[in-house]
């Protein structure tokens, strides 16, 4: 029977490397068909004996052929999928352990006193190096090759962390395959312990051990698709971890007890009590850390909105760190276990592997959180359910940001414009006024020296003319700080004025209430600057015959400029007149949208609060 298992574990693995070489994988379908080769030659091998100086020779020479028995397919699970190690560093290991796997070779052929145990007293064939030396060269490559084989697993989890969508479910397929190993140790050790060594139960668990990698290898590599692994790994580490656990548990319970009180029945009924008792909750417990690891936060919300908001605030403390936005599309693909995440300004083409929710903040939608998905994979309801739950979350803390951005960006156009208009002054008062009052110091001067009546009276004269050209000069650089119509007539008129002189052609109309409450200056001026822009854009460019212009309080100065002309609001986005707009509004604290009348034309509304908000420190210094 276990030949037989024997040949079955040999073949299986010869036929299945032979595929995979005629299919371009030539490197890992060689290591399977060398793996299938040394369980044919050392398994099938051990069943013969001979005496004969061939035979002993050999015998002596694999004496550490064991180690063949799973060499090749660790090797396997270092060059899994594309049949190269992960890096350098790690092809280096490998050929560190193969040295490793050698020195255990020599050393073990020259292990005198076993070869004497195994072949009745006999000496070995060959002569060999001395005992002490092959038991150092043993002890090490020992120690080598069972770091190679550990190592395997590391190199696995490594690549499993930076791997996605195609060689992510190619090396599951390898984890999984990977599980019959402990599985057939378990099995055979419950068999040797507890059954007296079946001989069919160990033929059967070494025929499936020997196969069920080899195989799980190759639809890694030609059928990783054939269902979804990751939902078979879930359930194949819940309830093996679990029956483990159960199967531990019991059989430490019946010790116990055996050794307290000695009654077999008592002691039975409480260990299946307590086990009865403990299943479930390490059956939850189980389940809900292999699904996390496997699809990530699904099953708990929760969890995932934490560690999207810890992520979030992570990255806003760290002012030179990852943004925002990058923090909370990598917390969401982690979350979800997908490839990646981001967000998204437009729809963007059809594709079945991204998966898309409108990020929506106060009704306002302004994008959209792509979410790729591995291949093989389909998001299930509570999958889609958690990603619109982290959709709405992100949306406040991705609008947050880009607020925050503008914000900071309008700022600093706004300092930057300050700065300008001063030097503006600073140049028009030293260029213009300041020269001509110097010349009229010069003229008054000169005509104190002048004893003619005449000519003292013209230096007067002129003096007197360019004193008013300087006073014509300050009052052109007030008005362009504030408009004087503001103070002289109020704000309805000013507009009204404004209107009335831009209009021509265009029906210009302004309503509001009369009078207007007092109103803080800047709010004056911007509401002032709005209209003048927006009136200015209907007639230059709407094409309009009729524009009407509203001013309502309400908590706030709402302010609306309406035109009858051809519209196209997503025309007006670049603009340099419409971003004052919007900026002199946000400046305040309000808001300057634009967009579309229905029954045609632009429709333009501000919104600017009335209650001046107090000085921040940082205001108070800069005045």
């Amino acid at each position: 029977m276990f030949f037989t298992a024997v040949v079955f574990a040999t073949v299986v693995p010869i036929t299945l490397g032979l595929l995979l070489v005629r299919r371009g994988q030539r490197r890992i379908g060689c290591l399977l068909v060398a793996h299938g080769l040394s369980v044919g030659l050392l398994l099938g091998g051990s069943e013969f004996t001979s005496t004969t100086t061939a035979a002993l020779v050999a015998d002596q020479l694999l004496a550490g052929g064991w180690v063949f028995l799973f060499l090749w397919l660790v090797l396997i699970a270092y060059v899994l999928p594309d049949g190269r190690p992960l890096s350098r560093r790690w092809l280096l290991w490998v050929r560190v352990g193969l040295a490793g796997a050698a020195l255990l070779l020599v050393g073990a052929a020259g292990d005198r006193s076993t070869f004497r145990q195994e072949h009745d007293g006999l000496a070995p064939p060959v002569a060999w190096l001395s005992p002490a030396v092959s038991a150092v060269l043993g002890t090490v490559g020992l120690l080598l090759v069972v770091l190679l084989f550990f190592g395997s697993a590391v190199a696995v989890r490594s690549r499993l962390k930076a791997s996605a969508g195609e060689t992510r479910l190619q090396l599951l397929w390898l984890v999984w395959g990977a599980l019959a190993v402990p599985l057939g140790l378990l099995l055979l050790w419950a068999n040797h312990f507890l059954l007296s060594d079946i001989p069919w139960i160990t033929a059967a668990v070494f025929t499936g051990v020997s196969t069920a990698l080899p195989a799980t290898i190759t639809i890694a590599i030609l059928r990783y698709r054939l269902f979804d692994i990751q939902l078979v790994l879930s359930r194949t580490l819940t309830y093996g971890v679990l029956v483990v656990g159960v199967v531990a548990l019991y059989a430490l319970l019946l010790l116990a007890v055996a050794r307290v009180g000695g009654n077999d029945t008592l002691g039975g009924l409480l260990t299946v009590a307590v086990v009865a008792v403990a299943v479930h909750p390490a059956y939850a417990w189980l389940g809900w850390r292999v699904e996390r690891w496997v699809y990530g936060y699904r099953s708990q919300p929760h969890q995932a909105l934490r560690l999207l908001a810890d992520r979030a605030d992570a990255a806003a403390s760290d002012t030179f760190g990852t943004p925002v936005t990058d923090a909370v599309t990598d917390a969401i693909a982690e979350a979800l276990r997908a490839d990646r995440a981001w967000v998204d300004t437009r729809p963007g083409d059809a594709d079945d592997r991204v998966v898309r929710t409108p990020l929506v903040h106060r009704g306002e939608s302004f994008g959209y959180l792509a979410v790729a998905v591995p291949h093989g994979r389909e998001l299930s309801s509570a999958d889609l359910a958690l990603l619109r739950d982290l959709a709405r979350y992100a949306a406040v803390l991705v609008r947050s940001e880009r607020q925050g951005q503008a914000l900071r960006e309008s700022r600093s156009r706004i300092v930057a414009g300050r700065e300008e208009e001063r030097r503006r002054l600073r140049r028009d008062l030293h260029d213009g006024v300041g020269p001509a009052l110097a010349a009229v110091v010069l003229k008054l001067n000169a005509a104190q020296s002048r004893a003619d009546v005449d000519a003292r009276a013209a230096l007067l004269a002129e003096a007197r003319e360019e004193v008013k050209d300087a006073i014509a000069e300050v009052r052109r650089l007030v008005d362009d700080l504030r408009p004087p119509a503001i103070d002289e007539v109020g704000l309805l008129s000013a507009i009204r004025h404004r209107a009335g002189a831009l209009s021509g052609g265009l029906t210009i109309e302004v309503y509001g209430p009369e009078p207007l409450p007092a109103l803080p200056a800047a709010v004056e001026v911007a509401a002032f600057r709005i209209a003048s822009e927006a009136m200015t854009n209907a007639v230059r460019h709407a094409m309009a015959s009729r524009c009407r212009v509203d001013v309502s309080l309400n908590g706030c100065l709402e302010l609306t400029i309406a035109d009858n002309g051809r519209g196209q609001a997503l025309a007006t986005t670049s603009g340099v007149g419409w971003t004052s707009m919007r900026e002199r509004a946000a400046e305040l604290g309000g808001t300057c949208d634009i967009s579309d009348r229905r029954e045609g034309g632009l429709l333009v509304r501000a919104v600017l609060p009335v209650e001046e908000p107090p000085a921040s420190a940082e205001s108070r210094v800069e005045r």
